[in-house]
């Protein structure tokens, strides 16, 4: 962040704007993927335009017996298009000269990591909860509810995986009926994922913290599991952190954003084949500063534009009303 802050006070000297130079750009790309635990675990692309089409089979050849003489059986196959529509993620703030002149540490290279956060936040929050038909007329961040969210909150530009998990698009939901979470629920899901959940390998649980928490209070259903990074431990304490769940990567989050009344459900967890949900990153993150000379203040800009959408919507499946009661 040192280095980052260097080049645009350099870059900056003598003009009204300047961007972060690409190769530093990389290095804050890099910093934003660590934060981002959803950028960790799924799978991201390059996208040259701003709408991205790929073609989706939805039927699947078979092979049959056929005894000599006799006609093939015929075997439909169809496809249809999955589109990635960039949309963009923005921060903007000011400081002023003499903050910068008397700040210790530098003001600057804090306001940068800062801006790095919020955009891996961003990403989070759109990625995992993200609802673009969701009610949004609240005109300041304060202002809004989990009924009514912020005109221009980030969770309106994508369907998030735990939505999207409870739509007849997805595969059949697992109903806990206010149970704690258990084994039989996980291997359910996984029965209910059909093709999708024959490798074990490729699928990730995501877990809001509050089931995290029950799964460690738990530990006596679990012990036989290999919960070793969830139950058993208390090294995860970190956000996005990662342990496993009855030998399943298990993912869980718990962005600040969640801590508010604009809370998302504590009662769902997800199993999803890491291949289903794709990443696409159609511009770096940019980083632009600029000189307001009459209030002896320095503009910061930060902005990215990505897309975010789903191979095979069937490969999501939710275990719903759990127990969240701590």
């Amino acid at each position: 962040m040192n280095a980052i802050q260097k080049a645009l006070s350099v870059a900056g000297t003598g003009s009204l704007e300047s961007y972060l130079p690409l190769p530093l750009a990389m290095e804050v790309i890099a910093y934003v993927r660590e934060l981002n635990m959803m950028r960790r675990h799924l799978k991201s692309f390059v996208q040259r335009s701003r709408t991205w089409t790929k073609p989706r089979k939805d039927g699947a050849l078979s092979a049959y017996h056929v005894p000599d003489g006799t006609t093939a059986t015929l075997s439909s196959y169809s496809t249809s298009q999955v589109q990635w529509i960039a949309k963009k993620l923005m921060g903007f703030t000011m400081v002023d000269e003499e903050a910068v002149e008397d700040s210790q540490p530098d003001v600057i290279n804090q306001v940068l990591q800062d801006f790095a956060e919020a955009i891996a936040e961003a990403e989070e929050m759109a990625m995992i909860d993200g609802d673009p038909t969701h009610t949004a007329t609240a005109p300041t961040p304060a202002a809004a509810t989990a009924g009514n969210w912020y005109v221009f909150d980030p969770r309106l530009i994508f369907e998030g995986i735990f939505p999207v998990s409870i739509t007849a698009d997805a595969s059949t939901p697992v109903a806990a009926g206010g149970a704690s979470l258990d084994l039989d629920m996980v291997n359910e899901a996984i029965y209910n994922l059909g093709k999708y959940g024959r490798n074990r390998n490729k699928i990730i649980g995501f877990l809001p913290s509050v089931q995290a928490a029950k799964v460690r209070e738990n530990s006596a259903v679990f012990k036989d599991a290999s919960i070793s990074g969830l139950a058993l431990s208390s090294a995860i304490t970190g956000l996005g952190a990662a342990g496993e769940l009855d030998g399943l990567v298990a993912v869980i989050y718990g962005v600040r954003f969640y801590e508010t009344p604009q809370a998302a459900a504590t009662d769902q967890i997800v199993l999803l084949d890491k291949n289903a949900p794709a990443i696409g990153d159609r511009r770096m993150i940019k980083f632009k500063s600029t000189e307001v000379i009459e209030a002896d203040q320095r503009k910061y800009v930060v902005s990215e534009r990505i897309s975010f959408n789903y191979n095979y919507r069937k490969a999501l499946v939710a275990i719903d009303n759990l127990n969240d009661t701590l």
